[in-house]
């Protein structure tokens, strides 16, 4: 229990308001069977975003246990535009190669913009 400005008193989690003081937020995403299954061999993966609740970021984290939760693979693709300003993010591409024609969400590792033919060639990682 707390006062705010007014004189009111007003309740609050102690542990969500440490963490809305921290300098970087933290919100921990683990799936228990993949922990089971990789024992001390399982990677920890942390991303700092500019997520402003915790709600958003447990919402994150589920999105990439989903994500990164099966076999990956790392393509290239060659695409019209300018891509660069979509490194490190997830984004759907839907082109005639490598089977992406119905759509597949894709983690842009690095974007090599050719302004002078208006292509790019993208480097992702998706899901097998």
């Amino acid at each position: 229990m707390g006062l705010c400005p007014s004189g009111v008193r007003v309740s609050f989690d102690p542990v969500h308001a440490q963490w809305l003081q921290d300098a970087t937020l933290w919100q921990l995403a683990e799936d228990a069977g993949r922990a089971a299954r990789w024992g001390a061999s399982a990677i920890t993966a942390e991303r700092e975003t500019t997520l402003a609740t915790s709600d958003d970021a447990a919402a994150e984290g589920a999105r990439q246990l989903a994500f990164l939760g099966g076999p990956l693979a790392i393509d290239e693709v060659a695409l019209a535009g300018a891509w660069r300003q979509f490194e490190g993010q997830v984004i759907t591409l839907s082109c005639n190669q490598l089977g992406y024609d119905g759509g597949l969400n894709v983690f842009l590792i690095e974007a090599r913009d050719d302004h002078a033919t208006g292509f790019s060639t993208l480097t992702v990682i998706r899901r097998l």
